[in-house]
């Protein structure tokens, strides 16, 4: 078997957990800094957080502490609540965390994206990750999140 065809079956079996890599000095520019206060202007000058609690419920009905998490990613990348998707149906998926309100789908360009997928991954703990697909299969346009059924040590909005 060609090296191609392994990566291209292993990629359709084995859930993505780390961003694609970004080129040399990007990561900084998009990546805002929580270092003190915990709030910080977003990418690109978008958003500021305020450091208060993150709102519980929203984006079609998901578990609280993913609509926190949700909400958190938004304010940092200024993105509006409509540019993701929450609680789906996935009929041909019965493994999604979709239905069960544990996933969240974040529709963005390719530079928001890998931003956002490098974000999540380093700040995974805190937001109660579980795994995050992004420029793999069916997950172009959007970066997609699976958070763990408890919440993770929390972040603020």
């Amino acid at each position: 078997m060609n090296a191609a065809a392994s990566r291209n079956e292993r990629q359709s079996v084995d859930p993505i957990t780390a961003p694609p890599p970004i080129s040399p000095g990007a990561e900084e520019a998009l990546s805002p800094d929580l270092s003190e206060s915990g709030s910080a202007e977003g990418p690109n000058g978008t958003a500021a957080l305020t450091g208060n609690p993150c709102p519980t419920e929203g984006f079609g009905g998901v578990k609280p502490h993913v609509a926190q998490a949700g909400y958190h990613l938004i304010a940092v990348f200024g993105m509006r609540e409509s540019e993701v998707g929450g609680v789906a149906q996935r009929p041909g998926n019965p493994n999604s965390d979709h239905p069960r309100g544990l996933a969240l789908d974040f529709m963005v360009d390719t530079a928001t994206g890998n931003a956002l997928a490098a974000y999540a991954e380093e700040h995974s703990k805190e937001l109660g990750i579980n795994y995050i697909l992004w420029q793999v299969p069916s997950h172009y346009d959007h970066v997609h999140i699976s958070f763990n059924s408890s919440p993770g040590s929390g972040m603020t909005c």
